[in-house]
């Protein structure tokens, strides 16, 4: 009962994509981008919330951790040994300018999401520097969004005018 080598198929898989995410991204279940969302939110806190908020079926929460670095006034050797920054190339899947593949991209909104405050306005702005330099293609396409937040609500009492 010898197995002669021409008796053994060998079948290759294709990665999914989910190779190689960082622990804190908490992605999507669904397949394809179709209907996916990315959300980029400020701080680990803001992630846990949005985690538990989420549809885990489509929409992925990859908390940043503090500012990013401003990719316009570095080096492209301090950009490339940026971790926060490569993880987020990675994760989106489509690769930079220079090797752009459309067909890659794991979701079909970018979602930016900070705080209401001067911290959160910087990040944001860091963010959208970033995407704007490396990955022009989101913000062309369609893809990249920057979420608004309102830092007051204003509740008028019934029976009251202003």
């Amino acid at each position: 009962s010898d197995v002669c080598s021409s008796d053994l198929t060998l079948v290759l898989t294709a990665p999914t994509k989910r190779a190689r995410m960082p622990a804190k991204l908490a992605d999507c279940s669904k397949h394809g981008i179709e209907g996916t969302e990315l959300f980029i939110v400020e701080g680990e806190s803001a992630g846990g919330t949005a985690k538990q908020a989420r549809d885990r079926a489509t929409q992925a929460i990859m908390p940043l951790r503090g500012k990013v670095l401003n990719v316009i006034s570095n080096s492209d050797e301090r950009f490339g040994a940026n971790k926060e920054l490569n993880e987020l190339i990675d994760i989106i899947g489509a690769g930079t300018a220079k090797d752009w593949d459309e067909s890659k991209l794991r979701y079909e909104k970018i979602i930016v999401m900070t705080d209401a405050d001067v911290d959160g306005s910087h990040i944001a702005s860091l963010l959208m520097a970033f995407f704007y330099q490396h990955m022009p293609q989101l913000i062309y396409g369609g893809h990249l969004y920057y979420r608004v937040r309102r830092c007051i609500n204003l509740h008028v009492a019934p029976n009251r005018s202003m």
